[in-house]
């Protein structure tokens, strides 16, 4: 099977997300999957058999992008986009792995050249905006719907914890598969 694997951030550093991203690339690996990486141009290069690392074209002056909403993640996912979409003209992919907000970019995927995807939820992205600027609160409705599309066009969601899938259970994916937030265990390189 060929994935093409969207991760919005530095990868790979010794950090939540990231490491999470890590250890699902491993198993991919072990089971002889063929996954292309598309990656910030952030972190470090991780070597795994079947596993193709790309990244995003860097942005001058764009650097130390750090966790959470901010205006260098939204410039490198628009980035991103430009990049999968290359990607996905030179390959044919089977499925695509989307983790947190790349989710916009595969349903985008999905809507223009049908493959499907899954969706690796590390928390509600419409949650977070509102929490993070409270200025947004007028927005959550808004937010919410774009988060119910993606989840209910996503194959599988596959949230962190199971209170992520209770919130998400409003939106009737298609299907649930709880991840454990696996980040803190040490695992071989």
């Amino acid at each position: 099977m060929n994935i093409l694997f969207l991760i919005p951030h530095p990868f790979c550093q010794e950090r939540g997300s990231p490491i999470r991203d890590k250890n699902i690339l491993r198993v991919l690996s072990e089971r002889q999957e063929n996954v292309d990486v598309l990656a910030y141009p952030e972190g470090t290069d991780i070597k795994y058999e079947h596993i193709t690392l790309y990244r995003a074209n860097k942005i001058p002056f764009v650097t130390n992008v750090q966790p959470g909403f901010s205006w260098k993640k939204i410039a490198y996912d628009f980035v991103l986009f430009l990049k999968a979409i290359q990607l996905v003209l030179r390959q044919k992919y089977h499925l695509i792995h989307a983790v947190e907000e790349t989710v916009f970019i595969a349903l985008l995927l999905k809507t223009i050249f049908r493959i499907p995807y899954i969706y690796n939820m590390d928390s509600s992205l419409a949650q977070q905006m509102v929490e993070k600027y409270s200025f947004l609160s007028p927005l959550k409705r808004i937010f919410e719907c774009f988060e119910e599309i993606a989840v209910k066009n996503a194959e599988v969601a596959i949230p962190v914890c199971p209170a992520l899938a209770s919130d998400i259970a409003k939106y009737k994916p298609k299907k649930v598969m709880v991840l454990p937030d696996i980040s803190l265990l040490r695992f071989p390189s």
